[in-house]
């Protein structure tokens, strides 16, 4: 089923073999599939005695504690540029536009070998020596799993970071296995996974049964502020800061949000647009399967997948961004689009 064939693994095995020190990355706002990918990396590498280490843009979020237990995921700072100035080899996953490392993209990009592992396309500026895609895959993680399979590193039992990482890959980019993503073969994956030591039940309660009660609070608030056009087909939220401090909240708790508006009945397509504290807005999309939203995503100058895709936009007022998105998904629903 992957699109990626035996000789583009050998180009990476080849890579890593021929590198010495090797940063690993994902894009802002780290999700399980990123975080995953890139933490079930790091134990690969560090099996090979090579001197790795897990850089991002944005903190580790608190629900995906459990796949780092040993706190190897590190945020950005300038004093990590002489490190990242000397290393051979930079490898980003699940990360669609490579400009959403922040920083450290200025750090990386044309001063060192990079690499991307992926189920997004790439932008066609991209950077990338070794650009490893296939859109069809469930998952980032998936892709991570059949290079062990190539390499012969997945012929027994994983080492159980690297198959906890793995299983919270796969287990949130494909919304517990029931997204049309899913394959025979991804359940294939989790079973070697299971097979592995990973106890899926702890995995998926961490990640979606551990909710703060501040984000109970602003689901509150978002519930009593849901906006609907298209005839109820679609509906969207917009979340200030304001109503994240009322909550006693943070940005990390509107995790999902846009997910269970989608489930609304009648819903066709869900945005939510979050007001960030430097006044920027990130505004993520997602969709019940029969409109796709990454094309609109694009015209934001984002991205994603055909049903679940994310954007920022800055220097806009929000009412504007409202009335465009909704001109662009209501011309989707009347089909002139």
């Amino acid at each position: 089923m992957v699109g990626i064939d035996k000789q583009s693994w050998v180009k990476l095995l080849t890579l890593i073999e021929e590198s010495e020190s090797i940063l690993l990355s994902t894009h802002k706002n780290g999700d399980g599939d990123g975080l995953g990918s890139e933490i079930a990396f790091y134990y690969y590498l560090k099996s090979l005695n090579k001197e790795c280490r897990i850089i991002n843009p944005t903190p580790l979020p608190s629900i995906y504690t459990m796949i780092d237990p040993e706190g190897v995921v590190e945020e950005y700072s300038h004093s990590m540029d002489k490190w990242l100035s000397d290393v051979d080899l930079a490898i980003v996953f699940d990360i669609g536009d490579h400009r959403r490392v922040g920083n450290i993209g200025k750090q990386i990009y044309g001063k060192c070998i990079s690499v991307s592992i992926d189920h997004h396309p790439a932008r066609d500026d991209h950077p990338f020596k070794l650009n490893l895609v296939d859109s069809k895959a469930p998952a980032t993680g998936y892709l991570i799993w059949k290079y062990f399979q190539h390499i012969g590193f997945a012929n027994n039992k994983l080492s159980i970071n690297i198959a906890n990482a793995l299983y919270a890959s796969v287990v949130t980019d494909t919304g517990s296995f029931k997204y049309q993503s899913t394959t025979a073969d991804t359940h294939y994956m989790a079973a070697h996974l299971i097979e592995s030591g990973v106890d899926g039940f702890e995995i998926q309660k961490n990640i979606y049964e551990q909710r703060r009660i501040a984000q109970i609070k602003l689901l509150g608030e978002v519930i009593k502020s849901l906006q609907f056009s298209a005839s109820g087909k679609i509906v969207w939220i917009v979340i200030s800061q304001n109503m994240i401090k009322k909550v006693n909240g943070s940005d990390e708790d509107v995790d999902g949000f846009t997910e269970f508006l989608r489930m609304i009945q009648g819903v066709e397509i869900s945005f939510m647009i979050l007001e960030k504290p430097d006044g920027s807005h990130r505004i993520s999309f997602r969709s019940s399967g029969k409109y796709t939203v990454n094309d609109v995503a694009k015209i934001f100058n984002g991205g994603g997948h055909k049903f679940a895709a994310g954007a920022s936009m800055e220097n806009i007022a929000v009412n504007d961004i409202e009335k465009k998105i909704n001109s662009h998904l209501s011309a989707k629903i009347r089909g002139d689009f």
